[in-house]
């Protein structure tokens, strides 16, 4: 009695479902001392029982769950021309809630058991005694069924199996039968908050289509870093072992590193020159204006003293050829990318010019905040536009903060929180340095940053190739602004380039 409460402990503990379901004939067998079991699991839709896990110890043959071997059997029909199932033992078990227990099959009545002697005649097996127990969750309802093959003496002969098993068993088959249906409750939540997630960045990443799948791809570099990482034998890594479930906490990391995002105005987030749409049209239109004022003041001098109305001076034309260099410059500034000092000297220049509008009111050619917008050194963000973009990374935190995450995903908020921070303590929000970093974090970083500088849908910049991409993130590393490590192990690899059965046995897919 004391076994079977352990079992059923054990059984309660494990939550992935393959695994539980092979550990239930594992212990199963041996709690009974028998050879081989099959677990068989209701399918409520089709009326059929499918198999899901065979073993057999004296033949080494073990298939389903966790294994590589699939099981091409086909499912037991519960019901034959609308009427109960009873010549297959497992579909009678079922349907019936009633143990089997049988001597050998050989010599047994009442059953087919055409399928376990075409095995044996195939395989050499002999196929003896059999124990057959319904699985009743805490319902009553028959979730499954399992099958025990020959039972063993102490000297390892086949034996039947005694009676007193039976109650013991079909305890345990209840117990494992709860333990599927927790394992099969916690995954339909899990796979919930995973397509909450999921589609809750796409909504966010659709904000902008120009980073639309931004998430999305780094947290499958993520992963795949970290897949990597558990390959490495030596090195810097050789130490650390990212568990499966740690390797979801990564992903579930790298899919919400941005939904700070949320709170950043989409004029932000759009932004592809220094001034956009309306506000850049303004300044063209003011720059057509002082042309037409100039035109139009020489217009009325000509008047004035008897030339011909479009009669240009030398003066005017001097004035309308730097109108020009200076429209053309004004085109060119707007353009996301370096600010020289001698271009800056050129920007203050028109900045300090000054028209007369209609009224005879004194204007600039440039105003203040249109002046800050294209003093813009790097880039086409003003500092307080930066700031705002700084700021995602605390609006993450916050959020998922308030999120309910499961223990092992509980370290989700502060991976996300931390992938902008920098080995040299020069990142933000905290200034984090080295160690104080953590390594999901570390991973990310470099994933985010690959992606940005090669993805192909940014509207301020083309995709920078990915022999020049190496290039910026080792002169990072080497700056102590990225991991140093992981930039190395990242691109030695070339896990941009990798594909999921590459790198390790887990699926990278974005709904696994």
């Amino acid at each position: 009695m004391e076994r079977l409460n352990q079992i059923g402990i054990d059984l309660s503990s494990e939550k992935n479902l393959n695994r539980l379901l092979e550990n239930i004939v594992t212990r199963v067998r041996g709690f009974t001392n028998c050879d081989a079991g099959t677990l068989y699991r209701v399918n409520e839709k089709k009326q059929t029982l499918s198999f899901e896990i065979m073993q057999t110890e004296s033949t080494g043959y073990y298939a389903g769950g966790t294994t590589e071997n699939k099981i091409s059997l086909p499912p037991v029909p519960l019901f034959v021309d609308g009427e109960p199932n009873h010549s297959n033992v497992s579909a009678h078990v079922c349907v019936t809630k009633e143990i089997v227990n049988i001597p050998d099959v050989y010599e047994a009545e009442g059953f087919d058991f055409t399928g376990p002697k075409k095995y044996d005649e195939k395989t050499g097996y002999r196929t003896e005694s059999m124990l057959v127990v319904p699985m009743l969750d805490h319902s009553d309802k028959v979730i499954g069924v399992l099958q025990l093959i020959n039972a063993l003496s102490p000297e390892g002969e086949h034996m039947p199996f005694p009676s007193r098993f039976e109650s013991m068993v079909r305890s345990l088959a209840s117990q494992a039968a709860v333990a599927i249906n927790n394992a099969l409750l916690i995954a339909e939540i899990e796979n919930l908050f995973k397509a909450l997630v999921h589609y809750t960045v796409k909504a966010i990443d659709a904000r902008s289509p120009h980073t639309a799948g931004h998430s999305s791809r780094v947290a499958k570099l993520s992963k795949r870093i970290a897949q990597d990482i558990n390959l490495q034998q030596f090195g810097p890594f050789a130490d650390i072992h990212f568990t499966d479930d740690q390797i979801e906490e990564v992903w579930v990391a790298g899919i919400m590193h941005d939904v700070g995002k949320i709170g950043v105005p989409e004029a932000i987030l759009e932004k592809r020159n220094k001034l956009d749409g309306a506000k850049f049209d303004r300044v063209l239109e003011r720059f057509d204006h002082i042309r037409d004022m100039m035109l139009m003041r020489a217009a009325v001098d000509n008047a004035t003293h008897g030339k011909p109305l479009r009669d240009l001076s030398d003066g005017l034309k001097q004035q309308l050829q730097e109108w020009e260099e200076d429209r053309e410059f004004i085109l060119w500034v707007n353009k996301p990318g370096f600010l020289a000092p001698e271009k800056k000297e050129h920007l203050d220049a028109i900045a300090a010019k000054t028209f007369l509008d209609i009224d005879g009111n004194e204007q600039p050619y440039i105003e203040p905040l249109e002046f800050e917008n294209f003093s813009v050194v790097k880039g086409n963000l003003t500092d307080e536009e930066r700031k705002q973009i700084k700021q995602h990374v605390v609006e993450t935190s916050k959020l998922l903060n308030k999120l309910p995450f499961t223990e092992k995903l509980r370290r989700v908020p502060e991976y996300a929180g931390s992938h902008h921070e920098w080995i040299n303590g020069k990142g933000y929000p905290k200034g984090l340095k080295g160690d104080e970093i953590p390594l999901v974090s570390r991973i990310m970083c470099v994933a985010d940053v690959w992606d940005a500088l090669t993805a192909q849908d940014r509207p301020y910049k083309p995709p920078i190739p990915p022999d020049k991409s190496v290039e910026i993130l080792r002169s990072a590393a080497e700056h102590e602004e990225f991991d140093k490590d992981v930039v190395e192990l990242f691109v030695s690899h070339r896990l941009w380039e990798k594909k999921p059965g590459e790198i390790s046995e887990f699926a990278d897919d974005e709904n696994d």
